[in-house]
């Protein structure tokens, strides 16, 4: 085959617009996994499991990094719903979305 024709050669037809996506969660999911791609954030996940609620000054004591670090943290798991975030009074305490937790578990096989 002649590869200088190749831009004349389709293999795919996109004349009829956006194809409906199989898997319309797969976004989703993928912020999900990329939530758990990390250390840091599995700690913080580890934390708020065996302590049920814990303030984001504790985080920094148990995940042995610096403040801004553990709020993006806590940042990334809030955007993938895996944690929820009550302010009481200048203090954040934090938890995990039982439901969210819930949903990552029917995920994995």
């Amino acid at each position: 085959m002649n590869l200088n024709r190749r831009s004349r050669v389709r293999c795919c037809d996109t004349s009829a617009g956006e194809p409906e996506r199989a898997y319309p969660d797969l976004e989703q999911e993928a912020r999900l996994f990329h939530a758990l791609a990390d250390e840091t954030r599995l700690a913080i996940l580890r934390q708020l499991r065996e302590r049920g609620e814990v303030n984001a000054c504790d985080l920094v004591a148990c995940c042995a990094v610096a403040q801004p670090t553990v709020s993006h943290h806590l940042k990334v798991l809030r955007r993938a719903g895996l944690v929820t975030a009550e302010r009481r009074g200048v203090c954040i305490y934090y938890r995990l979305n039982e439901q969210r937790i819930e949903e990552l578990r029917r995920l994995l096989p």
